[in-house]
């Protein structure tokens, strides 16, 4: 899927103004509010018709109709090429295998279980302190993951999740304020079976 996501902010919360326009590549994004706990409020410029191109400007129409650039990114051509398996027996050690790769990925492995002696009381996810973190370096290869990750003395897994994540920054206008940045990120997410 591919998304945009814009905050702006005035360095301690989210600017809430639907007089401030964001265009990217000249066309505006639209201004989504979204409201939290406690009536806080998340505002959000997106679009729901992003066409992938080879670059992204970004600039800013305050009140007063006057216009500013805001940032600039260009991302690299990705040729990256993972193979997944769509199921594996829990018998298997499972393998990434990856070639034509041209980014230093980051790798996220997780897994969906149940307790062994209730069927019905599912854990786990992609922020259990079993979850696996890798980095992914070189042009091809292969990662493994041995088969006891899948089992423990309480839990055994259903399913496994994979996340191949890799991020580059882009310019930024020097007159906004510190720590403001645009991100790239380009994502994978699979789904994998464990059969008995």
């Amino acid at each position: 899927m591919n998304k945009i996501n814009v905050y702006i902010s005035n360095g301690e919360k989210r600017i809430i103004n639907e007089n401030i326009k964001i265009l990217l590549n000249g066309q505006p994004l639209k201004l989504f509010i979204r409201t939290g706990n406690y009536y806080d409020k998340y505002p959000v410029y997106l679009t729901d018709d992003l066409v992938r191109r080879e670059s992204y400007y970004f600039e800013i129409i305050l009140p007063d109709s006057a216009k500013y650039p805001i940032a600039y990114i260009k991302p690299s051509k990705i040729t990256s090429k993972f193979n997944f398996p769509k199921n594996i027996s829990l018998d298997e050690d499972f393998v990434l295998n990856w070639k034509t790769n041209n980014t230093l990925a980051n790798v996220e492995l997780w897994k969906l279980v149940h307790q062994k002696d209730k069927t019905n009381m599912h854990s786990g996810g992609r922020y259990a302190k079993s979850t696996i973190h890798h980095t992914i370096n070189t042009k091809k290869g292969n990662y493994k993951v041995p088969k006891l990750f899948y089992e423990d003395s309480l839990t055994i897994a259903d399913y496994l999740k994979i996340r191949i994540s890799s991020e580059e920054g882009g310019l930024i206008n020097p007159k906004l304020i510190t720590n403001s940045k645009i991100l790239y990120t380009y994502a994978i997410e699979q789904t994998i079976s464990l059969e008995n």
